[in-house]
């Protein structure tokens, strides 16, 4: 064993002193960042520095990539890197061994890698969230949001839940395992993005101070709240200073959206006794970007007319490209990371239907129509097929520049037809938050911006709640979204939808 570590230890100098080391931003979900020194290293042990015999108990939890390795280390990053600076990186050969942390010591919340069955289960829920909110929301007109953020919100709402509420709650969102969902919303939340491209998670409660709570509400809902979703909780006096909690919750989702979303309540009554809001802020800079220089203005053709607007335009890349179900889309890949956007549009009116063909559409359709077409299986199988597809050169790759915000103006109507009900009644069973509590008001609002560089993307939900086939000849590919588009930001490894939108009128 000895014998082992010296001919790692010598390996490993031999390594550092060819390698430059490339400094880099480790960006936790949880809003926890830091700045590190990595080093081009060829194996697993050599990239976390320990022999064998110690064994892993301090590097379970969250997948972290490096220069193209998988390390699993603690899922909360501040608690990482606080154990790890009493563990030298490398073996001494000269002192003893170095050691683990007991497993004992760490955080409780530190939980297991999430397995492959959880990111199956979040995948499938959210992705068909994303998929029912889309076809409630009204048609006509531009549209963005988070189904992530939402489904963040209502998970954090489900651990106060009982009874009715919680079946419905664990239907809509697809929960079949509680625990196991938990684990991996709380492993996806504190996943860590290397470089320029990261996703960031908040949860926050908000109580007002006179009111009686449940007997086991700590336990219950605020601690599971805090370690499954890192959720911050504060005290406000909703009742005597509601200008002043509204600015104080309203300052904290500007916080953190970078200042996208500054303003998302604007009013809440006497009898409001808790806030529960979920932030989702992603900055992405693209794989290729598109140059300044060749962005011009050009027609969009959008259900409101043709409008003039700015292009941004790239020449002869390679995309993964798919043609299914009457439409074409290609994946953009965003830098340093597995999340991609999307984008779909309507082929061409002279292209041929496929014979084999078991779905009933017309090519140069609207996206409208095609999507809304499609089953729930069909638009998932349409989104996998990027993922699967092999990179084709497009002769232009186009998208307009563009910035918009979306509020969703009946979240509460939209959540009960979807079938969550009881818990927007007096009686909701929200038990283990107090025993009269019910859901008063949801609301949910989007932004983004895209542009040459990348894009920016924010979201906040507030849950208030209140007492009472190919050709044989290919002619050259294009991607000219000049007209309407369905776009979606999606984390890849995983497949869960961040953000989804339309662009009907830029």
């Amino acid at each position: 064993m000895k014998k082992k570590i010296i001919i790692g230890v010598i390996v490993i100098v031999v390594a550092l002193v060819l390698l430059v080391p490339v400094p880099m931003h480790i960006k936790d979900g949880g809003s926890v960042r830091y700045k590190a020194l990595l080093y081009e290293v060829t194996t697993y042990h050599m990239l976390i520095g320990i022999p064998e015999s110690p064994g892993p108990a301090y590097l379970e939890g969250m997948e972290i990539k490096i220069l193209g390795f998988t390390v699993y280390s603690s899922p909360d990053v501040k608690a990482f890197f606080a154990h790890t600076q009493t563990v030298p990186l490398f073996p001494s050969t000269t002192g003893d061994t170095p050691q683990a942390p007991e497993a004992s010591s760490l955080p409780e919340y530190i939980s297991q890698p999430i397995e492959q069955d959880a990111v199956q289960m979040l995948k499938n829920g959210i992705n068909r969230f994303a998929f029912e909110m889309y076809g409630e929301l009204e048609d006509g007109e531009n549209l963005f949001f988070s189904p992530y953020s939402i489904c963040s919100a209502l998970s954090v709402l489900n651990l106060g839940a009982g009874s009715d509420t919680k079946a419905e709650l664990e239907d809509v969102l697809g929960i079949i395992d509680f625990e196991a969902w938990n684990a991996g919303m709380h492993n996806y939340l504190h996943k860590t993005y290397f470089g320029d491209t990261y996703v960031t998670t908040a949860n926050s409660l908000w109580l007002r101070e006179d009111k009686e709570w449940a007997e086991n509400m700590e336990a219950d809902f605020l601690k599971p709240a805090v370690e499954y979703y890192s959720a911050t909780v504060e005290e406000l006096n909703f009742r005597e200073k509601p200008e002043e909690a509204i600015a104080r919750m309203n300052s904290w989702a500007e916080e953190n959206t970078d200042g996208m979303i500054p303003r998302v309540i604007n009013h809440i009554d006497s009898n409001t006794v808790m806030v529960l809001m979920n932030a989702v802020y992603f900055d992405g800079k693209w794989e290729i970007p598109f140059l300044e220089d060749d962005t011009r203005e050009g027609t969009f053709h959008g259900t409101n007319g043709d409008v003039t607007t700015d292009m941004m335009y790239l020449w002869h890349e390679e995309y993964a490209y798919v043609e299914m179900y009457g439409l074409k889309g290609v994946a953009i890949p965003y830098k340093d990371s597995d999340i991609v956007m999307k984008v779909f549009l309507p082929l061409e009116a002279e292209r041929e239907i496929p014979e084999d063909s078991s779905v009933n559409y017309a090519y140069g359709a609207d996206i409208e129509g095609l999507f809304n077409a499609l089953s729930m299986e069909e638009k998932q199988k349409l989104l996998d097929g990027l993922d699967t597809a092999d990179k084709e050169e497009l002769a232009r790759l186009v998208l307009p520049k563009f910035t918009m915000e979306y509020e969703v103006e009946d979240l509460q109507g939209i959540l009960q037809n979807m079938g969550i009900q009881s818990a927007f009644l007096t009686n909701a069973d929200l038990d283990r938050i107090a025993d009269d509590v019910y859901v008063s008001q949801a609301l949910h609002k989007a932004r983004i911006e895209v542009d040459e560089n990348g894009t920016r993307a924010a979201a906040v939900t507030v849950i208030v709640g209140n007492d009472a086939a190919a050709l044989p000849v290919e002619p050259p590919k294009e991607f000219v979204a000049d007209r309407p588009f369905i776009y979606i930001i999606q984390d890849a490894e995983t497949g869960i939808i961040l953000f989804m939108g339309r662009m009907n009128n830029p």
